[in-house]
């Protein structure tokens, strides 16, 4: 497996993509709306074709990392796309989005005898860049062994939940936990800030103690400093919350709510800005 196609050349795509480079894959691509990754990845070795069916052609992996699912379902089931991937190649689809979408292309690529790995990631751009990223994966235990070698050059951690759509499900189940942890990690430092309490003295503590988190670590420089540059935007965050509630149905999920119903008061205007911006929203 040494030809790679990789569509998503973003915040996380494009130094995943760029680990793919340096570890010797060809490594395929095509231009979407922005030249400027593709062009960066062209100029590491990596080969910009005129469109996506050119750049999957040749591909063993085809590796997504998009959006959303209007985004995975324009490229992969475009007819032009879907005809020029082989027989027994392997979509890796590495995007956070809905597991009916997963489902669905896992399905249709079947029928040709393309197999399909759904691998959602955690981490953050840090963990793309550091090749420390954390898989979630569905699908085949035989495929997975197959792609391993390419997933262990972006990720440290791999795991394997169940078939396609499962990786996608404990994602989002992820992003339920890691937004509202984050959101109480904001309401601790105003709430130590009112008490008089340094948050730095806060955070050393409750990180020995049973109120740790790995959002309130990861998070709490942003949360000190009211650092919005993007690390995960909130328009991000809100569209992954809204993928949790929809697949959830008739389950409430009442916490989940209340933090989308946060990030929606939040306002259009703070969509590019990290999604801790929302705790502008707790402070008095």
């Amino acid at each position: 497996m040494k030809n790679i196609a990789f569509f998503g050349l973003g915040r996380m795509g494009l130094p995943m993509a760029k680990r793919l480079v340096a570890a010797g894959y060809r490594l395929t691509t095509a231009v979407h709306r922005n030249a400027a990754p593709a062009e960066e990845l062209r100029s590491l070795g990596a080969e910009v074709l005129p469109s996506p069916a050119e750049a999957v052609r040749e591909a063993d992996v085809v590796i997504t990392i998009l959006p959303a699912d209007r985004e995975i379902e324009e490229l992969l089931f475009a007819p032009e796309v879907f005809e020029a991937v082989k027989p027994g190649a392997v979509i890796l689809e590495m995007s956070t989005a809905s597991p009916r979408c997963a489902r669905e292309a896992a399905e249709r690529y079947a029928a040709k005898g393309v197999r399909f790995f759904d691998a959602p990631v955690s981490g953050g751009v840090k963990g793309a860049a550091e090749g420390t990223l954390t898989v979630i994966g569905g699908g085949s235990p035989e495929t997975l062994e197959e792609i391993r070698p390419v997933l262990e050059k972006m990720a440290a951690r791999i795991f394997l939940v169940g078939d396609a759509g499962a990786g996608k499900a404990v994602k989002s189940i992820n992003q339920i936990m890691v937004s509202a942890n984050t959101m109480i990690a904001a309401e601790a430092v105003s709430y130590a800030r009112k008490l008089g309490v340094a948050p730095e003295k806060m955070l050393e503590v409750v990180s020995a103690s049973t109120g740790a988190s790995a959002a309130l670590s990861a998070k709490f420089e942003k949360l000190v400093n009211a650092d919005y540059n993007p690390g995960f935007t909130l328009a991000l965050m809100k569209k992954d919350l809204k993928i949790a509630l929809s697949e959830a149905g008739n389950l409430p999920l009442p916490i989940a709510n209340l933090v989308y119903q946060l990030f929606l008061l939040a306002g259009p205007e703070r969509e590019s800005l990290d999604y801790t911006v929302a705790a502008e929203l707790l402070n008095p």
